[in-house]
């Protein structure tokens, strides 16, 4: 695995194993500069070489990699070994600056939480870190056989995000590996254990996006289930209806140029949005075609998780 596994700091002193073996001998030690910039507030950013530029060596070598990933100023991202990477996280006056041939100091404690694990040839480490503002920095690598990192997450949460964040990357892991159109339910109906579980779902996770990520149907499948077994109820369904108001002068002027103007989609037209826009139809179209502004137009192609250059536009947009 491709690692960072010595670096001299600004004394001019090396740190690590500069001489350390690569498995190929015939490969020759990348070189690199790193400014050791450390999250403020953790244990990191008391370090003695907080805020150095290091000149670093890296390469593979059968050396343990840690956990933790460092953007070289000179460009790529690589793991650096345990022993590289205990010497950048020790605070100032936990350990001394060893000498070239000095023993390795004795590692501080771990982050506050760490796990990996490999998977298909990928490696995936999870570490975090408590601040003192009671935060918690996370950071997640996906690295290759050869420690080439292949993915990335990282950000500062709160302790009470993570369980709410495990269940919305959860659904996206379902949502995201299966077909982007929500598809019906075979014959229509519910079976009486799906049925059963929705309700118990329902009753531990309102959200109307995830079920239905959860359960392979729409959104409105969802509604209509549970309006059936009466968990929710229809607006106005304990009340009688009133009498529909006239549209306003601007509704009706709106109208006329979008003659579905703030009316509900109904499941098969968004079925058929969603083939449109992965067609490659673009918004003006699509708008003149299903009677609505661009900004509906745009805004549903987003709820539904619709693909093609529209719905590209339409994400664009919204950031």
């Amino acid at each position: 695995m491709t690692a960072i596994y010595a670096f001299q700091d600004r004394s001019g002193h090396w740190h690590g194993d500069p001489d350390a073996p690569l498995l190929d001998p015939a490969d020759e030690p990348g070189r690199g500069i790193l400014t050791y910039q450390p999250v403020p507030g953790t244990p990191e950013a008391t370090s003695p070489f907080a805020g150095q530029r290091l000149t670093v060596l890296y390469g593979v070598t059968d050396l343990e990699a840690g956990p933790v990933t460092y953007q070289l100023d000179t460009g790529g991202r690589f793991l650096a070994t345990w022993h590289i990477h205990t010497l950048l996280a020790s605070p100032m006056g936990t350990a001394p600056l060893p000498a070239p041939s000095a023993t390795p100091p004795t590692p501080v404690p771990a982050p506050c939480a760490e796990s990996a694990f490999t998977e298909g040839g990928r490696r995936y480490v999870l570490t975090g870190t408590r601040c003192n503002n009671g935060q918690l920095t996370l950071e997640l690598t996906i690295s290759g056989e050869r420690g080439d990192i292949q993915g990335e997450l990282c950000g500062a949460v709160t302790a009470d995000d993570l369980a709410p964040l495990a269940r919305i990357l959860d659904a996206a892991s379902r949502t995201l590996t299966t077909p982007a159109i929500p598809q019906p339910r075979q014959g229509g109906g519910w079976a009486p254990k799906d049925s059963a579980r929705l309700a118990a779902r329902f009753r531990e996770e309102r959200g109307f996006t995830i079920l239905a990520a959860e359960f392979r149907c729409s959104r409105s499948a969802i509604y209509e289930e549970l309006t059936r077994q009466g968990l929710i109820r229809t607006p106005g369904s304990d009340r009688t209806a009133p009498a529909r108001r006239p549209l306003s002068d601007a509704m009706q002027q709106r109208r006329q140029t979008h003659p579905n103007s703030h009316t509900r989609w109904n499941d098969e037209e968004e079925r058929q949005l969603a083939r449109r826009c992965a067609d490659g139809v673009l918004t003006p179209e699509l708008s003149n075609e299903f009677g609505r502004s661009e900004q509906a137009i745009e805004s549903r192609l987003l709820k539904i998780g619709a693909v093609g250059p529209a719905a590209d536009q339409a994400r664009l947009n919204a950031l």
